[in-house]
């Protein structure tokens, strides 16, 4: 009996210092069949089976998603000699640059740019080790969505 191997990577290249990043998604899947065709999906033989090989398959490109938008939001930062929001590692670090916004707008905007990941980290942070009844904190706790994981 055959494994099927599905690889979903992000790639890279890159033109040079300076140059914008460039993306694809690729796939790639051994074996195929007769036809020449790669599974994306196990063969299922259940509805529930096939929701979820599909959904985990939607994660691993919303991940792909994710990785690509840090790279690009890094890019655009470095363009305008700032430092992007997602280069900073950890909860704290993102939360100040987010508590220095002028407006809940531009505040919603770099937060909602983050990955999920980033984003469910910085609202632990602010949501249980902030004043959430004064200042920024407070802004954040009022539109914070947390089914969605992000600012409203």
């Amino acid at each position: 009996m055959t494994r099927e191997v599905l690889l979903l990577d992000l790639i890279e290249t890159e033109e040079g210092e300076g140059a914008p990043p460039r993306m694809r998604l690729v796939v790639r899947a051994y074996p195929s069949d007769e036809k020449g065709y790669a599974s994306l999906t196990p063969e299922c033989n259940t509805m529930e089976g096939f929701e979820q090989a599909v959904a985990e398959l939607k994660k691993r490109m919303d991940s792909a998603l994710e990785r690509a938008r840090e790279t690009f939001q890094q890019y655009q930062a470095q363009v305008k000699g700032e430092k992007a929001v997602s280069d900073f590692h950890n909860a704290e670090e993102i939360w100040q640059a987010l508590e220095e916004c002028s407006s809940l707008e531009e505040m919603r905007e770099l937060f909602n740019e983050l990955s999920v990941r980033k984003r469910q980290e910085v609202a632990d942070f602010v949501l249980t080790q902030l004043n959430i009844f004064k200042g920024a904190a407070s802004t954040f706790s009022q539109h914070y969505n947390e089914g969605e994981y992000l600012l409203e």
